[in-house]
């Protein structure tokens, strides 16, 4: 399998070459690393050179800031467009045999005809490195129900920098919106609405928690059932309108670009879940409750 890894920076010099090196040491080798900086006005620019010379990485500095969206569009778009790609944030670290395990579960699952992804699950560590928690699917509270298109609809399983997909997937990138807020999710959309996606439920990425980050989402469980109650009285109080409300932005969005192309029961399900847009605050956290008991992993 040809790999394509894909990278974006925007002035990430304090964690960037450790990340590089993790790509360059992985076990199954890529054949290219792409680079996207979104004019750095720090060191960034000077490690991706180092390595340009030194390495098989190819960068390019954008003659205008693109944001987070636009930038990774890009470098996907200067792949190779017959090799498989891995995504990669300018912050992280991946374990050596990251994608090799990912590129053999693709395998099994993969269609060229429909896009086809694996993502895993991630480290959380902080700023220096320390662990927070072993799986960040666990820290999402995610780790009891099964990872589908519904259960997606209602929470994002999905980083970005953990997904491998094949070229068909990579040549629907061009068409996602530049306005979405995150990228993954829409993979994610596509991948289970349009063809395939697998979650291989092992930490292959050291994801960092710092204060620059893009992606790190504010959603994560709290540390306890009382802040989560008390989270969720604030909720109500000051915005009931407020829960779910990106999720519901992002499906509705994907739903009216996608509507005329999706089967009379991935259409379904996407209407079921639009319709309570504009329900009170308890019937969303009721939907919630009861999509997390139909697909649990604890029957």
């Amino acid at each position: 399998m040809r790999i394509s890894v894909v990278m974006t920076t925007y002035n990430g010099a304090k964690y960037l070459e450790q990340q590089i090196l993790s790509i360059l040491n992985q076990t199954l080798k890529p054949v290219e690393i792409i680079v996207c900086d979104d004019r750095s006005t720090d060191g960034t620019v000077a490690i991706l050179e180092k390595y340009q010379q030194q390495q098989r990485l190819k960068y390019f500095i954008n003659e205008e800031r693109l944001g987070y969206v636009r930038n990774f569009k890009k470098a996907v778009s200067l792949a190779s467009p017959e090799n498989y790609v891995a995504l990669s944030d300018q912050d992280d670290e991946w374990l050596p045999e990251k994608l090799e395990k990912s590129a053999a579960l693709l395998q099994c699952i993969n269609d060229s005809s429909i896009p086809c992804m694996v993502h895993t699950d991630l480290f959380w560590v902080n700023a220096d490195g320390s662990l927070i928690n072993p799986s960040f699917r666990n820290e999402r509270g995610q780790q009891h129900y099964e990872l589908n298109l519904e259960s997606l609809m209602f929470n994002s399983f999905v980083s970005g920098c953990t997904t491998l997909f094949n070229p068909e997937l990579a040549r629907r990138f061009a068409d996602f919106p530049d306005d979405i807020s995150y990228h993954d999710v829409w993979m994610a959309l596509v991948s289970l609405t349009f063809g395939k996606a697998e979650h291989l439920a092992e930490s292959l990425v050291r994801y960092r928690k710092h204060d620059n980050n893009a992606s790190v989402s504010g959603d994560v469980k709290p540390k306890s059932r009382y802040k989560a109650l008390f989270k969720q009285i604030l909720v109500a109080i000051k915005d009931r309108s407020h829960f779910m409300r990106s999720e519901f932005n992002t499906v509705r969005k994907f739903y009216l670009l996608y509507k005329d192309q999706m089967s009379a029961d991935k259409k379904h399900l996407f209407k079921r879940f639009l319709n309570l847009q504009h329900k009170p605050y308890i019937f969303k956290k009721l939907a919630y409750r009861k999509m997390i008991r139909k697909h649990s992993l604890k029957k």
